[in-house]
Protein backbone atom coordinates (compact mmCIF):
# COMPACT_ATOMS: atom_id res chain seq x y z
CA UNK A 1 0.00 0.00 0.00
CA UNK A 2 1.39 3.30 -1.08
CA UNK A 3 1.12 6.18 1.37
CA UNK A 4 0.71 9.68 -0.05
CA UNK A 5 1.86 12.54 2.14
CA UNK A 6 -1.07 14.99 2.15
CA UNK A 7 0.89 18.27 2.78
CA UNK A 8 3.28 17.44 -0.05
CA UNK A 9 0.31 16.83 -2.36
CA UNK A 10 -1.18 20.23 -1.51
CA UNK A 11 2.13 21.98 -2.15
CA UNK A 12 2.48 20.19 -5.47
CA UNK A 13 -0.97 21.27 -6.64
CA UNK A 14 -0.26 24.82 -5.52
CA UNK A 15 2.93 25.00 -7.60
CA UNK A 16 1.02 23.71 -10.60
CA UNK A 17 -1.79 26.27 -10.28
CA UNK A 18 0.31 29.38 -9.60
CA UNK A 19 2.06 29.54 -13.01
CA UNK A 20 -1.30 29.57 -14.81
CA UNK A 21 -3.05 31.99 -12.46
CA UNK A 22 -1.55 35.23 -13.90
CA UNK A 23 -2.52 34.27 -17.44
CA UNK A 24 -6.05 33.43 -16.41
CA UNK A 25 -6.54 36.62 -14.37
CA UNK A 26 -4.98 38.75 -17.08
CA UNK A 27 -7.60 37.55 -19.55
CA UNK A 28 -10.57 38.21 -17.23
CA UNK A 29 -11.92 41.74 -17.86
CA UNK A 30 -14.52 43.59 -15.80
CA UNK A 31 -17.40 44.89 -17.94
CA UNK A 32 -19.42 47.98 -17.00
CA UNK A 33 -22.34 49.11 -19.20
CA UNK A 34 -24.61 52.15 -19.12
CA UNK A 35 -26.98 53.97 -21.48
CA UNK A 36 -25.74 57.36 -22.68
CA UNK A 37 -28.40 60.06 -23.22
CA UNK A 38 -31.01 57.42 -24.19
CA UNK A 39 -29.18 57.06 -27.52
CA UNK A 40 -26.74 54.16 -27.22
CA UNK A 41 -25.25 51.67 -24.77
CA UNK A 42 -21.64 52.12 -23.79
CA UNK A 43 -19.76 49.13 -22.38
CA UNK A 44 -16.25 49.51 -21.00
CA UNK A 45 -14.09 46.57 -19.97
CA UNK A 46 -11.15 47.03 -17.63
CA UNK A 47 -8.57 44.29 -18.12
CA UNK A 48 -5.48 43.73 -16.01
CA UNK A 49 -3.35 44.39 -19.09
CA UNK A 50 -3.81 46.90 -21.91
CA UNK A 51 -1.69 44.99 -24.45
CA UNK A 52 -4.49 42.80 -25.74
CA UNK A 53 -7.43 43.32 -28.11
CA UNK A 54 -10.83 42.00 -27.11
CA UNK A 55 -13.85 41.02 -29.17
CA UNK A 56 -17.23 42.12 -27.86
CA UNK A 57 -20.76 40.97 -28.63
CA UNK A 58 -24.07 41.80 -26.95
CA UNK A 59 -27.85 41.59 -27.25
CA UNK A 60 -31.00 42.54 -25.40
CA UNK A 61 -33.56 39.94 -24.43
CA UNK A 62 -35.55 38.55 -27.37
CA UNK A 63 -32.94 39.94 -29.75
CA UNK A 64 -30.11 38.40 -31.75
CA UNK A 65 -26.53 38.77 -30.63
CA UNK A 66 -24.37 41.19 -32.62
CA UNK A 67 -20.68 41.88 -32.63
CA UNK A 68 -19.54 45.35 -31.83
CA UNK A 69 -19.54 47.75 -34.77
CA UNK A 70 -17.98 50.74 -33.00
CA UNK A 71 -15.10 50.00 -30.66
CA UNK A 72 -13.61 52.47 -28.22
CA UNK A 73 -9.85 52.50 -28.59
CA UNK A 74 -7.15 53.51 -26.14
CA UNK A 75 -3.49 53.31 -27.23
CA UNK A 76 -4.69 51.35 -30.28
CA UNK A 77 -6.27 48.66 -28.10
CA UNK A 78 -9.98 47.98 -27.70
CA UNK A 79 -11.30 49.05 -24.29
CA UNK A 80 -15.02 49.49 -25.00
CA UNK A 81 -17.93 49.39 -27.38
CA UNK A 82 -20.95 51.55 -28.34
CA UNK A 83 -24.20 49.74 -29.18
CA UNK A 84 -27.11 51.67 -30.76
CA UNK A 85 -30.34 51.82 -28.73
CA UNK A 86 -33.53 51.33 -30.71
CA UNK A 87 -35.83 52.79 -28.05
CA UNK A 88 -35.70 53.58 -24.34
CA UNK A 89 -37.99 50.61 -23.62
CA UNK A 90 -34.98 48.34 -24.15
CA UNK A 91 -33.44 49.74 -20.97
CA UNK A 92 -35.93 47.68 -18.98
CA UNK A 93 -34.85 44.39 -20.63
CA UNK A 94 -31.99 42.06 -19.79
CA UNK A 95 -28.71 42.83 -21.49
CA UNK A 96 -26.21 40.07 -22.32
CA UNK A 97 -22.54 40.81 -22.91
CA UNK A 98 -19.70 38.59 -24.09
CA UNK A 99 -15.99 39.46 -24.20
CA UNK A 100 -13.52 37.19 -26.00
CA UNK A 101 -9.75 37.32 -25.79
CA UNK A 102 -7.26 36.65 -28.54
CA UNK A 103 -6.79 33.16 -27.09
CA UNK A 104 -10.52 32.41 -27.57
CA UNK A 105 -11.33 32.77 -23.88
CA UNK A 106 -14.89 34.10 -23.56
CA UNK A 107 -16.36 35.85 -20.53
CA UNK A 108 -20.03 36.73 -20.22
CA UNK A 109 -21.97 39.09 -18.00
CA UNK A 110 -25.72 39.62 -17.82
CA UNK A 111 -27.39 42.83 -16.65
CA UNK A 112 -30.95 42.34 -15.40
CA UNK A 113 -31.81 45.87 -16.48
CA UNK A 114 -30.09 49.08 -17.55
CA UNK A 115 -32.97 51.21 -16.30
CA UNK A 116 -30.98 52.73 -13.41
CA UNK A 117 -27.79 52.93 -15.51
CA UNK A 118 -28.83 55.86 -17.71
CA UNK A 119 -26.55 58.90 -17.87
CA UNK A 120 -27.66 62.00 -19.78
CA UNK A 121 -25.46 64.51 -21.56
CA UNK A 122 -24.34 67.70 -19.84
CA UNK A 123 -26.71 70.67 -20.26
CA UNK A 124 -25.15 73.53 -22.21
CA UNK A 125 -25.57 77.26 -22.93
CA UNK A 126 -26.43 78.11 -19.35
CA UNK A 127 -27.19 81.85 -19.15
CA UNK A 128 -28.26 84.29 -16.44
CA UNK A 129 -30.50 87.29 -17.06
CA UNK A 130 -31.28 90.03 -14.52
CA UNK A 131 -34.85 91.34 -14.42
CA UNK A 132 -34.74 94.81 -12.89
CA UNK A 133 -38.38 95.52 -12.01
CA UNK A 134 -38.80 92.52 -9.68
CA UNK A 135 -35.13 91.84 -8.75
CA UNK A 136 -35.23 88.34 -10.22
CA UNK A 137 -32.62 86.21 -11.93
CA UNK A 138 -33.74 84.13 -14.90
CA UNK A 139 -31.60 81.05 -15.56
CA UNK A 140 -31.92 79.33 -18.94
CA UNK A 141 -30.10 76.40 -20.57
CA UNK A 142 -30.34 73.85 -23.38
CA UNK A 143 -30.20 70.06 -23.47
CA UNK A 144 -29.65 67.38 -26.11
CA UNK A 145 -31.89 64.82 -24.40
CA UNK A 146 -34.49 63.61 -26.91
CA UNK A 147 -37.33 63.33 -24.37
CA UNK A 148 -37.71 66.54 -22.35
CA UNK A 149 -40.55 65.14 -20.26
CA UNK A 150 -38.17 62.45 -18.94
CA UNK A 151 -35.54 64.82 -17.57
CA UNK A 152 -34.98 66.35 -14.14
CA UNK A 153 -32.51 69.24 -13.84
CA UNK A 154 -30.61 70.11 -10.72
CA UNK A 155 -29.40 73.70 -10.16
CA UNK A 156 -26.83 74.83 -7.65
CA UNK A 157 -24.93 77.92 -6.61
CA UNK A 158 -21.33 76.83 -6.30
CA UNK A 159 -20.45 79.70 -3.92
CA UNK A 160 -23.16 78.83 -1.40
CA UNK A 161 -25.18 75.64 -1.85
CA UNK A 162 -27.70 76.70 0.82
CA UNK A 163 -28.87 79.62 -1.33
CA UNK A 164 -29.78 77.52 -4.36
CA UNK A 165 -30.04 73.75 -4.66
CA UNK A 166 -33.27 72.83 -6.42
CA UNK A 167 -34.67 70.41 -8.99
CA UNK A 168 -36.56 71.49 -12.09
CA UNK A 169 -38.70 69.08 -14.13
CA UNK A 170 -39.18 69.27 -17.90
CA UNK A 171 -38.69 73.05 -18.34
CA UNK A 172 -35.25 74.51 -19.13
CA UNK A 173 -35.47 77.67 -17.10
CA UNK A 174 -35.71 78.78 -13.51
CA UNK A 175 -36.42 82.12 -11.79
CA UNK A 176 -34.51 82.99 -8.66
CA UNK A 177 -36.12 85.73 -6.54
CA UNK A 178 -34.81 87.90 -3.71
CA UNK A 179 -31.33 88.10 -5.19
CA UNK A 180 -28.75 90.44 -3.69
CA UNK A 181 -26.68 92.27 -6.28
CA UNK A 182 -23.84 92.64 -3.76
CA UNK A 183 -23.24 88.87 -3.65
CA UNK A 184 -21.31 86.73 -6.07
CA UNK A 185 -23.10 83.73 -7.63
CA UNK A 186 -21.68 80.81 -9.64
CA UNK A 187 -24.45 78.72 -11.21
CA UNK A 188 -24.25 75.16 -12.58
CA UNK A 189 -26.82 72.66 -13.83
CA UNK A 190 -26.90 68.88 -14.36
CA UNK A 191 -29.57 66.38 -15.39
CA UNK A 192 -30.89 62.87 -14.83
CA UNK A 193 -33.87 60.72 -15.83
CA UNK A 194 -37.19 61.55 -14.19
CA UNK A 195 -39.16 59.00 -12.22
CA UNK A 196 -41.97 58.84 -14.77
CA UNK A 197 -39.55 57.33 -17.27
CA UNK A 198 -37.67 55.17 -14.80
CA UNK A 199 -35.35 56.79 -12.28
CA UNK A 200 -31.61 56.57 -12.78
CA UNK A 201 -28.82 56.41 -10.24
CA UNK A 202 -26.50 58.41 -12.49
CA UNK A 203 -26.36 62.17 -12.95
CA UNK A 204 -24.73 63.95 -15.83
CA UNK A 205 -21.62 66.01 -15.23
CA UNK A 206 -22.04 69.62 -14.09
CA UNK A 207 -22.27 72.24 -16.80
CA UNK A 208 -19.53 74.87 -17.10
CA UNK A 209 -19.96 77.48 -14.33
CA UNK A 210 -21.61 80.82 -15.08
CA UNK A 211 -20.80 83.71 -12.73
CA UNK A 212 -23.16 86.52 -11.83
CA UNK A 213 -23.10 89.34 -9.33
CA UNK A 214 -22.85 92.15 -11.81
CA UNK A 215 -19.23 92.09 -12.88
CA UNK A 216 -19.28 95.89 -12.77
CA UNK A 217 -20.46 95.84 -9.17
CA UNK A 218 -17.89 93.19 -8.27
CA UNK A 219 -15.04 95.13 -9.90
CA UNK A 220 -16.35 98.38 -8.48
CA UNK A 221 -16.62 96.83 -5.06
CA UNK A 222 -13.04 95.61 -5.41
CA UNK A 223 -11.89 99.11 -6.37
CA UNK A 224 -13.75 100.58 -3.42
CA UNK A 225 -12.07 98.10 -1.09
CA UNK A 226 -8.67 99.08 -2.48
CA UNK A 227 -9.55 102.76 -2.15
CA UNK A 228 -10.70 102.32 1.46
CA UNK A 229 -7.45 100.55 2.29
CA UNK A 230 -5.29 103.28 0.74
CA UNK A 231 -7.27 106.05 2.45
CA UNK A 232 -6.99 104.29 5.79
CA UNK A 233 -3.21 104.04 5.45
CA UNK A 234 -2.94 107.72 4.45
CA UNK A 235 -5.15 108.75 7.36
CA UNK A 236 -3.02 106.84 9.85
CA UNK A 237 0.13 108.40 8.35
CA UNK A 238 -1.30 111.92 8.63
CA UNK A 239 -2.39 111.31 12.21
CA UNK A 240 1.14 110.16 13.06
CA UNK A 241 2.66 113.29 11.51
CA UNK A 242 0.14 115.48 13.33
CA UNK A 243 0.91 113.80 16.63
CA UNK A 244 4.65 114.34 16.18
CA UNK A 245 4.11 117.97 15.16
CA UNK A 246 1.85 118.71 18.12
CA UNK A 247 4.24 117.05 20.53
CA UNK A 248 7.13 119.10 19.15
CA UNK A 249 5.14 122.37 19.40
CA UNK A 250 4.13 121.46 22.93
CA UNK A 251 7.78 121.03 23.91
CA UNK A 252 8.63 124.45 22.45
CA UNK A 253 5.69 126.32 24.02
CA UNK A 254 5.61 124.40 27.28
CA UNK A 255 9.10 123.10 27.97
CA UNK A 256 9.40 120.24 30.31
CA UNK A 257 10.41 121.21 33.85
CA UNK A 258 13.70 119.48 34.66
CA UNK A 259 13.91 117.19 37.60
CA UNK A 260 15.75 119.10 40.39
CA UNK A 261 16.69 116.01 42.33
CA UNK A 262 19.62 115.22 40.04
CA UNK A 263 21.05 118.75 40.32
CA UNK A 264 20.76 118.86 44.12
CA UNK A 265 22.65 115.62 44.61
CA UNK A 266 26.02 117.42 44.20
CA UNK A 267 25.01 119.98 46.85
CA UNK A 268 24.65 117.37 49.57
CA UNK A 269 27.13 114.69 48.47
CA UNK A 270 30.07 116.70 47.09
CA UNK A 271 29.77 120.15 48.75
CA UNK A 272 28.28 119.03 52.07
CA UNK A 273 25.51 121.58 51.98
CA UNK A 274 27.76 124.57 51.25
CA UNK A 275 25.76 126.62 48.80
CA UNK A 276 28.57 129.08 48.09
CA UNK A 277 30.95 126.38 46.91
CA UNK A 278 28.13 124.56 45.08
CA UNK A 279 27.17 127.61 42.98
CA UNK A 280 30.88 128.47 42.44
CA UNK A 281 30.78 132.14 43.60
CA UNK A 282 34.03 133.93 42.74
CA UNK A 283 36.10 135.52 45.50
CA UNK A 284 35.75 139.03 43.97
CA UNK A 285 31.98 138.74 44.06
CA UNK A 286 32.09 137.40 47.58
CA UNK A 287 34.33 140.33 48.77
CA UNK A 288 31.98 142.82 47.11
CA UNK A 289 29.25 141.94 49.58
CA UNK A 290 31.58 142.42 52.63
CA UNK A 291 31.18 145.92 54.45
CA UNK A 292 34.19 148.29 54.09
CA UNK A 293 33.47 150.68 57.02
CA UNK A 294 33.29 150.55 60.92
CA UNK A 295 30.91 152.17 63.41
CA UNK A 296 31.74 153.04 67.07
CA UNK A 297 29.91 151.28 69.79
CA UNK A 298 27.43 153.30 71.88
CA UNK A 299 26.51 152.51 75.51
CA UNK A 300 22.90 153.03 76.53
CA UNK A 301 22.32 154.59 80.01
CA UNK A 302 19.25 153.72 82.05
CA UNK A 303 17.88 156.17 84.68
CA UNK A 304 16.74 154.60 87.98
CA UNK A 305 13.30 155.94 89.14
CA UNK A 306 13.06 157.73 92.60
CA UNK A 307 11.51 155.94 95.60
CA UNK A 308 7.89 156.94 96.69
CA UNK A 309 8.75 156.72 100.45
CA UNK A 310 11.27 159.56 100.36
CA UNK A 311 9.40 162.78 101.45
CA UNK A 312 12.32 164.94 100.67
CA UNK A 313 12.05 166.27 97.23
CA UNK A 314 14.96 165.54 95.16
CA UNK A 315 16.08 167.76 92.45
CA UNK A 316 15.51 166.44 89.07
CA UNK A 317 18.61 165.10 87.53
CA UNK A 318 20.32 167.00 84.92
CA UNK A 319 19.35 166.21 81.43
CA UNK A 320 21.39 163.67 79.71
CA UNK A 321 23.52 164.58 76.86
CA UNK A 322 24.42 162.58 73.84
CA UNK A 323 27.93 161.97 74.96
CA UNK A 324 28.59 158.52 73.84
CA UNK A 325 32.07 159.06 72.66
CA UNK A 326 33.59 158.24 76.04
CA UNK A 327 32.55 155.38 78.26
CA UNK A 328 30.78 156.20 81.51
CA UNK A 329 32.43 155.49 84.87
CA UNK A 330 31.04 153.94 88.02
CA UNK A 331 31.81 157.02 90.23
CA UNK A 332 28.92 159.14 88.93
CA UNK A 333 26.21 157.47 90.89
CA UNK A 334 28.26 157.86 94.13
CA UNK A 335 28.63 161.60 93.61
CA UNK A 336 24.91 162.04 93.09
CA UNK A 337 24.16 160.10 96.26
CA UNK A 338 26.50 162.29 98.39
CA UNK A 339 24.93 165.49 97.25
Amino acid sequence: MTYIHTPRLYFGLLFLILPFQPCFSAAAPTVDCKIINLEYVQCIWIPDTSTMNYTFSSNFANDDSHYCREYILEHNYTVGCRIPLKNHIQSFSKFHTSVSTEGNHTFTKIFDSLQRRVQLNVPYNLSVKWIEHNSTLLLQWNSTTPKNNCVVYNLRNQKDATQLSTNVTEVKSYSLTQVSRNKHYVFQVRSTVAGVCGSSDLWSDWSPPVEWGSAENISRQGWWQWLYGILSVLLLFCLGLLLCYCERKGIILLPVVPDPSKNLQDLFHKHDGNVESWVHISRELKDAFEPDYTEPSCDVCEVTPSSEADPTPVASPAPQTDKCDEPSTAEEPAEEQSS
